[in-house]
């Protein structure tokens, strides 16, 4: 992932609510996910192997997260461990066979979660972040950032 994908997903996690933060790491692990397999593809197995791990750790970090005062986070659970076992699979057999497996499961909860998070009006998570707004504004080619909210002075008086 580059340094490009990763400020996006820093805006978005600092703008999101709870259902929409968990949605973030779906798209997270579709990142490299995807990236697991163009590396594959490309011969570079080491680097493929990095971006499993990577998943592994979005996953791990989704099921450590689960509130098990609902039913639904058991069968959550059993499928998060489902995937894990399949992007472990891949890494000791460094092919995509068992993430082409998790992928299938991951794809379906990462849709499912989406729909949550588009219906969900709760106030987002972090409360003292910037609002920033870009856009195509004075120039064919830039993109212009503008960050806004009552205070602009970051830092320390002296």
């Amino acid at each position: 992932m580059n340094r490009d994908k990763i400020s996006a997903f820093t805006l978005r996690i600092a703008s999101s609510n709870g259902c929409g933060l968990i949605s973030v790491l779906y798209d997270i692990y579709e990142e490299y996910e995807t990236d697991a397999l163009d590396n594959f593809e490309a011969g570079q197995v080491e680097e493929a192997i990095q971006a499993l791990k990577r998943c592994s750790q979005v996953v791990n970090h989704l099921q450590k997260d689960l509130n098990f005062e609902y039913k639904v986070s058991s069968n959550l659970y059993a499928l998060y461990d489902y995937v894990q076992r399949n992007v472990a699979k891949s890494i000791y057999k460094a092919d995509t066979e068992g993430l082409l497996e998790a992928k299938k499961v991951m794809d379906e909860l990462g849709d499912a979660f989406e729909q949550i998070a588009k219906e969900d009006s709760s106030a987002p998570i972090m409360q003292n972040t910037q609002h920033v707004m870009a856009g195509m504004t004075y120039g064919k080619a830039s993109l212009n950032e503008s960050l806004m909210g009552n205070d602009v002075s970051r830092g320390f008086w002296a």
